[in-house]
């Protein structure tokens, strides 16, 4: 396993738990919008994370989108406090995200064909 993919689900899965505890202590709409948004992305990080051992650089940049959006769907609530429960979440995929962008790309040339 990579190590991207590890820390990718790890922050996928805190970003969900999370965003079930904000649906669920929510008092008013906003608030449990922001928490499904927020579970919604969170599920977009767990899929770039499952395919980061075949399209690095694509998962980085699901991981990292996954992160950004999950900070915007925040202030959708009207209350900035929910940053510091989601700021876990974020930072972890933010560093999945960083360790796929640091991978080398593999070299994809085809052999050369043998003459016969």
């Amino acid at each position: 396993m990579k190590r991207q993919f590890i820390v990718g689900v790890i922050g996928g899965f805190l970003g969900i738990v999370t965003a079930i505890y904000v649906i669920f202590s929510s008092v008013s709409s906003d608030m449990t919008l922001s928490g499904v948004q927020a579970a919604l992305f969170s599920s977009l990080g767990l899929m770039g994370a499952a395919i980061a051992g075949r399209e690095t650089r694509f998962a980085g940049w699901m991981l990292l989108s996954s992160a950004v959006w999950i900070t915007l769907s925040v202030p959708l609530a009207g209350t900035l406090n929910l940053l510091y429960w989601f700021m876990p979440a974020v930072v972890i995929l933010g560093i999945a995200a960083v360790l796929c962008f640091l991978e080398p790309e593999e070299d994809t040339a085809t052999l050369p064909e043998e003459s016969y």
